[in-house]
């Protein structure tokens, strides 16, 4: 819930008269007070070394691909179980999404189905937390080991979930949080990219705000860049200081949050991986618990839509198909949210 706190803030960036610290150049490229700000707290709360604000996960992800190099035909391993997003993203740069069937009980993508799925042309994993829950990130990130292939884990449900103590989104190469309006914390629209790895993260930040005029700037000033970068077009997918405002204070209400929302779903019998700690964005069940938060089903599977039907994929998934048939989700209420 957005109270007097988030309310103070936006006045106080307001009356500083500077909503966005971002230019396109070497000067404005980490953006403003606020921006900066959240990141270091971001980074503090969720022990990583580095994060990056964005406009939105879905922008987020679109910088993780971008950060890794991703070419067209390159091949990205995607759960048919999520927001769209995160198996359409890898045809924004030309690749192809590959789709892996899912966990019966914890609904992420399962490793065996992934390793089936794995050609001289991959070149990444996508993983969801979905619904809160992290993915199954020893069998996974060892097979991405193995074969030299990224892990790029959207963590947009899973804020605050930990996997044997690591925070979700921290657990692969890269990772990306969402602070839209139905997330446990939210600015509105908005997103953090989360890695700890250098030329990741300042490939992200080139992705995020103008790569080309920032790396023509350095060139010009004779500063020192990695030369792979000098081909990078980047976009705007900045965040404002009012968004970062607004962050701020919700961050700082994330752990009361949790702490409601946990709570809440001890009342329902969910499957949770053993030394996992759920978020509950929402609670997966098969039977009608609660009369005003219940929802039936979720997403269809992403590779019956038209964008994928239209390419011509065949494919099927039979344990997401069975559990999208069967499955209900319960919302935590707003008084969760109310700290």
């Amino acid at each position: 819930m957005v109270g007097k706190e988030e309310l103070e803030a936006v006045t106080r960036v307001i009356n500083s008269g500077v909503l966005s610290g971002f230019t396109g150049n070497v000067k404005g490229h980490l953006g403003g007070e606020e921006v900066q700000a959240l990141e270091k707290e971001w980074c503090e709360r969720f022990e990583v070394k580095h994060a990056v604000a964005v406009n939105s996960a879905s922008s987020g992800l679109y910088c993780a691909l971008a950060a890794i190099d991703i070419q067209p035909e390159d091949e990205v391993i995607v759960t048919p179980y999520s927001m769209t997003i995160s198996a359409t993203v890898p045809l924004l740069f030309g690749a192809v999404p590959v789709f892996a069937d899912i966990e019966r009980r914890y609904y992420c993508l399962n490793p065996r189905r992934v390793k089936e799925k794995i050609t001289s042309k991959t070149k990444a994993i996508i993983v969801v937390d979905l619904f809160g829950l992290p993915y199954d990130a020893d069998a996974l990130n060892k097979i991405a080991a193995e074969q030299g292939i990224y892990i790029i884990e959207d963590a947009a449900q899973a804020i605050g979930a930990t996997y044997k103590g690591r925070y979700a989104g921290t657990l692969g190469d890269i990772g990306v949080f969402s602070l839209n309006v139905h997330k446990h914390i939210q600015c509105g629209e908005g997103g953090i990219v989360v890695t700890n790895n250098n030329d990741l993260a300042e490939r992200v930040r080139l992705m995020r705000n103008h790569a080309e005029a920032v790396i023509h700037d350095r060139f010009w000033r004779g500063e020192n860049f990695n030369k792979r970068n000098a081909n990078m077009v980047g976009m705007n997918l900045r965040m404002t200081e009012l968004e970062a405002a607004v962050a701020r204070v919700q961050l700082s209400k994330l752990d009361r949050i949790l702490e409601n929302v946990r709570n809440y779903a001890e009342q329902f019998d969910v499957s949770v991986r053993p030394d996992c700690k759920h978020s509950y964005y929402s609670i997966p069940t098969t039977k009608y618990r609660a009369k005003d938060n219940y929802r039936e089903g979720y997403i269809k599977p992403i590779y019956k839509m038209p964008v994928f039907q239209s390419r011509g994929y065949t494919v099927r998934c039979p344990v997401c198909e069975e559990v999208e048939r069967n499955i209900a989700l319960v919302i935590p209420p707003p008084e969760c949210f109310e700290v």
